[in-house]
């Protein structure tokens, strides 16, 4: 297996939860950080990665849909012909 030499600055407290780990598993300090990366990844990524997008389409400004929704839509006809079926049960 190929493999890269990465440096990571690795904050004191984090340093100390490693080598106890390592201490308690018998792995090295190498082995326990790349063991604690493959079994956390799936659920870091779970846990941060945003929703994916369902459609490639932008979703509208906020300036549009304020105008769009602002304004009442009033279907005068419509509402009578859905109260008329309501009360009787049947298309008009």
């Amino acid at each position: 297996m190929q493999s890269k030499t990465f440096p990571l600055a690795i904050p004191n407290e984090l340093l100390s939860q490693v080598r106890r780990a390592a201490r308690k598993t018998g792995l090295s300090m190498a082995e326990t950080m790349r063991q604690s990366m493959r079994l956390g990844l799936e659920r870091l990524v779970r846990g941060l990665a945003p929703e994916p997008r369902v459609t490639n389409v932008d979703p509208l400004p906020d300036e549009v849909l304020d105008r769009y929704y602002s304004r009442p839509e009033r279907d005068e006809a419509g509402l009578a012909r859905l109260i008329k079926a309501q009360a009787t049960g049947r298309r008009d």
